[in-house]
């Protein structure tokens, strides 16, 4: 099981969780959580699952204090994995304390616990306390007797059978005697990531608020249900788990979704931040349209327009929100910079809508301040939701691919002449939109964005992903590939 056997999203956003995980769709791979008492060898089984060293290994209770995450392979499937601190019941203050809680972040949002206990040393009281809140936990439970590395040894591990967690497994994570097997065996108990049971998501448009922390996604989505919902703290990092929040708006369904701010690689240090952000991919997949929350006394930061890349990428429509617009729209320079900024860092969007917008007053944390342009953000949002799920008539492209030709005719291809026959919506949600030509993948990229561009204003496809695919008529399939 080694990082070669790994596949790599080369479009990693967040060049900090899909990138670092390794996997392209991380966030929809079961979760495995190590839990064990200090010193039982739970960090060095960790580098012998994802095939590389990641967690700290010293002979030493402690070392490993918050959640560290990473992904494992085995017989062609992937898992996510994560080595949490040493678990003391008896120790309830100071750090001891902080690392039993993590733990119990971990136990909570795994699909499987494995419980490492040392084979040499027999079942602890502190291994049975342990194993009696696992199983009030009520999740599957699989125990690894590790330090096994003798025939003696593993004789000395059916003594862990005393925990009533089920079968023992002996092995060695620092020699890999028997984790092979073990692996077969942990296999069986994990779901498929298309197994997973579905959220129940209320029905409606699904607008999803994306940002970084601090950014007032929170204070938006209570201004916007006038109550507080969602909980608002200077701490960055408070919103870890997506919150679905429906209501009406000009007799429109729409479900809200606030999520934990999006850090940066580097930054995203800590396990509980790095678990928030794979929740918010997931709810990007579940979403319709994303609004980015910008804080406008900061402007678009490199990160902004990862985020903003990611949505896009995967066929969300985008909205733009400039929040906390009361902060620089008394000093007119800042403000038209600001703007001007925003529009140019944020151009590969195609013309989203920017909404300026803010809350002010005595409890805009609570949804009870004054709001300016809040009405108008929906508006832009549901705008984006219909130019998504656009359905354009076939005669009328087929009307403007010819204006379009006759505007501006396609370059020559291969020192022949490109016709283009028809053109037709073959999707929505994104749009793609499918022409036959002579030739395949026939036309350049700045003549598809002419096409695109064209397609775009007479349909106002804001902020929204259209693709566009050019087959050859009559051709064999090598020529019919989409470009």
């Amino acid at each position: 099981m080694g990082e070669e056997s790994m596949t790599h999203d080369s479009q990693a956003l967040l060049e900090g969780i899909q990138d670092e995980l390794g996997i392209e769709d991380a966030a929809g791979a079961p979760l495995v959580a190590i839990i064990g008492r200090p010193n039982v060898g739970k960090s060095t089984l960790f580098n012998r699952l994802v095939g590389r060293r990641e967690a700290i290994v010293e002979d030493r209770p402690g070392v490993t204090r918050d959640r560290l995450y990473g992904v494992a392979s085995w017989e062609g499937r992937h898992f996510l994995i994560v080595d949490t601190g040493g678990v003391d019941p008896s120790l309830d203050t100071g750090l001891p304390k902080h690392i039993r809680s993590q733990a119990e972040v971990a136990i909570e949002e795994a699909d499987v616990i494995l419980f490492v206990v040392d084979a040499s040393e027999g079942p602890t009281a502190v291994d049975v306390e342990i194993a009696e809140h696992l199983r009030r936990s009520g999740k599957p439970v699989i125990v690894a007797a590790n330090k096994a590395d003798s025939p003696k040894r593993e004789l000395e591990a059916a003594a862990m059978n005393e925990l009533g967690l089920g079968t023992v497994h002996a092995i060695s994570a620092a020699h890999g005697r028997a984790v092979g097997d073990f692996c077969d065996a942990l296999l069986e108990l994990l779901p498929a990531a298309t197994e997973a049971k579905p959220e129940t998501i209320p029905p409606g448009t699904r607008i999803a608020f994306l940002g970084r922390p601090n950014a007032g996604k929170s204070t938006l989505i209570n201004s916007l249900l006038r109550q507080q919902r969602v909980i608002v703290s200077d701490e960055p990092g408070t919103t870890r788990d997506p919150i679905y929040l429906p209501f009406r708006f000009r007799e429109r369904d729409i479900v809200l979704t606030d999520t934990a701010g999006l850090r940066r690689r580097k930054q995203v240090a800590r396990a509980m931040e790095k678990l928030a952000a794979i929740k918010s991919i997931r709810t990007m997949e579940r979403t319709e349209v994303v609004v980015l929350v910008i804080d406008a006394s900061e402007g678009v930061t490199d990160q902004d327009q990862r985020i903003a890349r990611m949505a896009f990428e995967r066929g969300k429509g985008v909205v733009v929100a400039l929040h906390k617009w009361d902060l620089v729209r008394f000093d007119g320079k800042l403000a038209r910079d600001r703007l001007e900024h925003t529009l140019e860092s944020l151009s590969f969007l195609e013309h989203p809508h920017v909404i300026k917008s803010s809350v002010v007053g005595s409890g805009r944390d609570e949804g009870a301040g004054r709001s300016y342009n809040l009405d108008e953000l929906l508006d832009a949002c549901l705008s984006t939701a219909a130019a998504l799920n656009k359905r354009i008539p076939t005669s009328a492209l087929n009307e403007e691919l010819q204006a379009a030709v006759a505007a501006h005719s396609p370059p020559i291809f291969r020192n022949k002449p490109v016709r283009l026959y028809f053109a037709t919506q073959a999707e929505n949600s994104p749009p793609l939109i499918v022409i036959s030509a002579n030739h395949g993948r026939c036309l350049n990229p700045a003549y598809e964005r002419f096409l695109l561009g064209r397609i775009r204003r007479r349909w106002h496809l804001r902020g929204v992903p259209v693709r566009l695919v050019v087959r050859g008529r009559g051709r064999g399939n090598k020529d019919r590939k989409g470009g």
